[in-house]
């Protein structure tokens, strides 16, 4: 079988190693924890000049029309460097969600912005019970007079939802039409809406949002009335696929730092590599790494050839989020007491992996879609 990648996605590989390598270093990733914005502006422009922003859009609203691929195997490069950037949260699933349920015109306001970096919008789907909600009914959207909705409920785990110009959020249109869950798009400035910091493992700039009568009229509401969640589920196979690239290539910087270790650190006179129980442990990290790359390749590459594969991608998810927490973890075993320490890289990807595991739904949500896919 042939798992070579074709000349065009090896250079959009080559090029977003090398510049990742330059502007997202270790201490990079350490200074955006305490940095007020919690991302480069500057980097935020280059990777919009790069075209990165609109990879896979088309070409009349500034895209490339790239292959979703190549967008996948970028991400995993993002991944091996942790880059701290609206990126996923903007040009992935703000974008992709208004470029599937917007008509032309929306599509024309917003998507040359957000490709363009000029324009930053997040989504806050997790409801206040930590699920990720797409149907929106603990976000409700009551009618009142004048074709408007106030909105009222919680989301949580909102990614860069401070510097963001709008949230897309789904809400649960309740009046005398109870017309179900719909897309709404809020200026972050909107009387009654609150944006809280929430502390996480990771650090990142994460937020609360909370709705208390936010009013939202017509020209707030993305697609048709009652399919908010149906735009969202075809969506999210793409924005789920992008973030196990992020984790392979997280578990790929995790290898290559503990073997590397391993070699150069000597006890008793001879380099730890060459114990048994640190050979083992180093195998195992491997194996874990090859064949979460086999599924996420072969799921990343269905879907980019538009073939079925929602039991692919619920595989690939689930299979991530516990290989990378094992990896981490075998390397921290690995390291010891000096990995643990907030001065040593590894326990950023650590707490990436559990952040990462908990986004798009756990190994319990994804394990659940593989049973229903085989029928059980």
């Amino acid at each position: 079988m042939e798992f070579s990648l074709m000349e065009d996605t090896v250079l959009v590989k080559n090029n977003a190693e090398r510049f990742l390598k330059e502007k997202s270093p270790a201490s990079f990733v350490k200074a955006m924890i305490k940095d007020e914005k919690g991302y480069s502006p500057a980097i935020w422009k280059e990777m919009a000049e790069l075209g990165w922003l609109g990879f896979i859009y088309d070409e009349k609203y500034g895209g490339m029309s790239g292959a979703f691929f190549d967008l996948f195997i970028l991400f995993k490069e993002i991944g091996k460097t942790l880059l701290p950037s609206p990126f996923f949260c903007s040009a992935v699933l703000a974008g992709l969600i208004l470029n599937e349920a917007g008509d032309e015109k929306l599509k024309e306001s917003y998507l040359p912005s957000i490709i363009q970096g000029e324009k930053i919008l997040t989504v806050a789907l997790m409801d206040d019970r930590g699920r990720w909600d797409a149907k929106g009914q603990s976000l409700a959207a009551r009618e009142q007079a004048g074709s408007s909705y106030g909105l009222n409920g919680t989301r949580l785990l909102v990614p860069f939802a401070h510097i963001a110009d709008e949230i897309i959020t789904c809400a649960s249109v309740q009046g005398a039409k109870n017309q179900g869950p719909t897309l709404f798009k809020i200026d972050r400035k909107a009387p009654g809406l609150k944006v809280v910091p929430l502390p996480t493992i990771t650090e990142e700039k994460t937020f609360a949002v909370v709705y208390e009568n936010v009013k939202a009229i017509g020209e707030n509401k993305i697609g048709d009335p009652g399919k908010g969640d149906q735009y969202v589920n075809r969506v999210l196979p793409k924005a789920i696929l992008l973030k196990c690239g992020e984790m392979l290539g997280g578990m790929e910087r995790a290898v290559e730092m503990t073997v590397e270790y391993a070699k150069q650190r000597f006890q008793f006179g001879r380099p730890i590599g060459s114990l048994q129980v640190i050979q083992h442990y180093c195998a195992d990290m491997s194996t874990l790494l090859e064949s979460t790359r086999l599924l996420t390749y072969q799921a990343a590459s269905l879907f980019s050839d538009g073939l079925p594969c929602h039991k692919e991608v619920a595989m690939a998810k689930a299979w991530c989020n516990d290989a990378y927490k094992k990896v981490t973890g075998m390397g921290h075993q690995i390291y010891a007491g000096i990995g643990f320490t907030e001065e040593h890289d590894l326990h950023l990807y650590y707490k990436h992996a559990k952040a990462s595991e908990l986004a798009l739904g756990d190994s319990h949500d994804h394990r659940a879609i593989v049973a229903r896919e085989m029928g059980l």
